[in-house]
């Protein structure tokens, strides 16, 4: 019995009670890491639906070797900072600007580092991570969930607390002697 009855005068919780709040406590601590777990899921969700997805084009250094990269046949957007993957090129080498073309895609870039790559196929991988997120349309939305967080926080702070308080009462309170 986890509560005492009208007719019962004595203090609660009894001292047989501390298993049930131990499991109680140990319950509600599960509860806690699983929905720490389901919110961790939920941000990377977010944070893989705001990733800008690798571009891939056709390069060639112009002159060889150098740092213009004349880029065609674009899938995606390339963004300044990239790293770029193709033969002729050297590991770690970025994009530092775009010179002329369209925006993001074809067009005609410098890089890092010189190459001599010559009609190959580039990979860039947008570097600095994700881009500028939250968009400003998500920052009431974004207020909501975090103000909801910071109150399931605060109530479950408050709730283990008050368990602590009880156990700490339970594990120290003589049990009342007598009828």
């Amino acid at each position: 019995m986890l509560a005492p009855t009208a007719t019962q005068t004595t203090v609660w919780p009894i001292s047989g009670d501390v298993p049930d709040l131990q499991a109680i406590v140990w319950a509600q601590a599960a509860t806690i890491k699983n929905n720490e777990a389901l919110l961790d899921a939920y941000q990377q969700v977010l944070n893989d639906a705001q990733a800008i997805p690798p571009a891939t084009g056709n390069v060639t250094n112009s002159p060889s070797p150098g740092t213009t990269l004349s880029v065609s046949g674009v899938v995606g957007i390339i963004k300044i900072g990239s790293t770029v993957a193709a033969t002729g090129i050297p590991a770690n080498t970025i994009i530092v600007a775009q010179v002329s073309g369209t925006a993001g895609g074809a067009g005609t870039y410098t890089i890092s580092n010189p190459g001599t790559s010559s009609a190959a196929q580039a990979t860039f991988t947008p570097g600095g991570g994700n881009p500028p997120w939250p968009a400003a349309q998500d920052a009431a939305d974004l207020m909501l969930i975090c103000q909801d967080q910071t109150a399931i926080i605060r109530n479950q702070t408050a709730l283990l607390q008050q368990y602590q308080d009880l156990l700490n009462v339970s594990a120290t309170t003589p049990p009342p002697s007598g009828p």
